[in-house]
C-alpha cells in the first residue's frame, strides 16, 4: 500500500504538486511547435517545406500536415490550454493571455504564444487553490501534454537543475512525469548511472 505524500507531509505534497505543474507547463512550447513536422519526415526539415503537399491519393508523402497525428496532438493540447486559461482567469479574477482560438499554422507563432501561457501559469501557480473545475481542466491539459510529448519525442525542458545522485555522486538526478495506469507517475532517475532514488522504498 502506498501512502500519499500529502498524508505524511502536506507541505511536501504541495511542493511536489507545484513541481509537477511547472514541469508540465514548461513542455508547452516544444509540444505545440511540433505542428511543423510529420512522423515520416526527417527532423531537420523545416515546417515551410512540409506545409505544401501535392494533393492526390492520400499517401503519407502527399498528406497535408494538418491531417497528421502531430497536428492533432498539438491541437488537442492547444484547445485544452485555452480552456484552462479561461477557467483559471475566471477563478483567480485576473486576465489571462488571450491565445488564438485555433492553433497557429506557423510553428514559431504557436511557440511564442505557448511561452506567453507558460510565463502566466508559472507566475500564478502559487495562487491556485483546490477548485474542482480548474483541477479537471488541469488534469486534462497535463494528460494531453504527456501524451503529445511521448508521441512527438520533443525532448524535455527542465526548470530545475539535476540533483546529486546518492549512488554515483554525480549531479544527474532528474524528475519527469509519465502517464501511468492511475494518471501521472513520478519518475526520478539519474541520467548518469540510471539509479532511481526511492524506487525500492
Amino acid at each position: 500500500m502506498t501512502i500519499p505524500i500529502d498524508a505524511i507531509d502536506p507541505e511536501a505534497g504541495y511542493r511536489q504538486w507545484v513541481e509537477q505543474y511547472l514541469w508540465h507547463v514548461d513542455q508547452l512550447p516544444n509540444v505545440v511547435q511540433a505542428v511543423g513536422t510529420i512522423a515520416m519526415a526527417p527532423q531537420s526539415l523545416r515546417a515551410a517545406q512540409l506545409r505544401e503537399r501535392v494533393s492526390g491519393g492520400g499517401f503519407i508523402d502527399n498528406m497535408p500536415v494538418v491531417d497528421g497525428p502531430e497536428f492533432r496532438n498539438a491541437a488537442a493540447v492547444w484547445h485544452a490550454l485555452r480552456a484552462y486559461l479561461n477557467t483559471a482567469a475566471s477563478r483567480l479574477g485576473v486576465e489571462a493571455p488571450a491565445i488564438p482560438v485555433m492553433l497557429p499554422d506557423e510553428p514559431d507563432v504557436a511557440r511564442q504564444w505557448a511561452f506567453v501561457a507558460n510565463e502566466w501559469m508559472a507566475a500564478w501557480v502559487e495562487h491556485i487553490l483546490s477548485w474542482p473545475d480548474l483541477a479537471e481542466r488541469e488534469g486534462e491539459l497535463f494528460r494531453l501534454i504527456r501524451r503529445a510529448r511521448t508521441r512527438l519525442d520533443t525532448g524535455t525542458v527542465r526548470r530545475a537543475r539535476p540533483a546529486v545522485c546518492e549512488l554515483c555522486g554525480e549531479a544527474g538526478v532528474t524528475v519527469d512525469w509519465e502517464e501511468g495506469p492511475d494518471g501521472p507517475a513520478l519518475i526520478r532517475a539519474c541520467q548518469v548511472c540510471h539509479h532511481r532514488p526511492g524506487a525500492d522504498a
